[in-house]
């Protein structure tokens, strides 16, 4: 066969055009996804995995980031000199402290504001919700510095009042003292978090139905029987969601009061678990002891986390 300008074509070629087209199509319909989330993984790569896979291997070495050096392997040394140092202890017991206390802020105390404010008409209930969700939106810094005011030593708005009332005779460096730095990196936390609760409280009392509650009122339910047995179970995944996030995230949460106000101390009273990684990795150029104690409670975290979630699938109730 010849074409028009006279050269010569195969019939085998002829016949393998449209089967080369159905195959290119066919990878192009096959990788047309995958060019799509290509970004997302390379992002996802950059940002969480490799940094993830670096610290699980820098956790068996010993580095200390100086240019020109590189890692050496020292096998479990590091998880010995964690499992033996009194300062990861005291951090410890102080991440447990954090994760215990910061519940009352971010369930208990949101889920009554919650229920408070949802049946409230007009704009106060717009204007309540707003000031509890406010605190969230500052910078931690800010926050930080408006405390720090507050509490200051010598010329701080709590110690000028409570010298006022007559309830203490000097001035109390409130961030200083071993008796109060713990308990007030616990309740600024506590305040600034307590807004999220109750955003996702009065966003979940809105999907339910306003006929349950009034099929439960012809039963003669009073208020409380209402909320026992109606609102919590209806509300029971979002609080075991809150619940799970205060336990996974709640010491990651001080972490910038404790960097701003106290510095983990004093005598590291007020430290917990992030804080001593933070001081490991870029006080001390410790790496491989920092990668060593963000392995454990990776581990620790995931276990909990897993947990949770069996637990949540059992015990969640969800309106269908």
């Amino acid at each position: 066969m010849r074409n028009n300008q006279g050269n010569s074509i195969g019939v085998s070629t002829l016949d393998s055009v449209p089967a080369k087209k159905l195959a290119a199509k066919k990878l192009r319909l096959f990788a047309k996804p995958y060019l799509y989330l290509l970004p997302t993984l390379l992002l996802l790569w950059i940002w969480m995995y490799y940094p993830l896979f670096s610290t699980f291997s820098l956790a068996f070495q010993k580095w200390g980031m100086v240019p020109g050096t590189v890692p050496s392997p020292v096998g479990f040394e590091n998880f010995v000199r964690l499992l033996t140092s009194k300062d990861f202890g005291i951090s410890i017991l102080n991440t447990v402290f954090y994760t215990v206390g910061i519940i009352p802020f971010s369930i208990i105390i949101p889920l009554i504001l919650a229920v408070a404010t949802h049946n409230m008409q007009g704009k106060m209930k717009n204007v309540y919700r707003a000031m509890f969700f406010i605190p969230l939106i500052l910078a931690p810094v800010s926050d930080g510095a408006i405390w720090r005011w507050m509490f200051h030593p010598t010329n701080g708005l709590v110690n000028n009042l409570l010298l006022d009332l007559g309830i203490i005779q000097t001035n109390i460096a409130f961030f200083s003292d071993p008796l109060f730095a713990k308990w007030l990196i616990l309740f600024i936390t506590g305040w600034k978090m307590m807004g999220f609760g109750t955003i996702l409280f009065s966003a979940a009392l809105t999907g339910i139905s306003k006929d349950y509650y009034e099929a439960i009122s012809l039963d003669g339910a009073s208020r409380f029987q209402q909320f026992k047995d109606l609102t919590l179970p209806l509300l029971s995944p979002m609080i075991l969601l809150i619940l799970m996030m205060s336990l996974l995230f709640s010491s990651q949460w001080t972490f910038a009061y404790i960097d701003m106000l106290t510095r983990g101390g004093p005598f590291g009273t007020s430290t917990n678990i992030y804080y001593e990684m933070y001081k490991y990795g870029f006080a001390n150029m410790d790496v491989g002891l920092s990668a060593a104690a963000a392995l454990m409670f990776f581990v620790v975290f995931g276990i909990i986390a897993f947990v949770f979630n069996l637990f949540s699938k059992k015990y969640a109730f969800y309106d269908n």
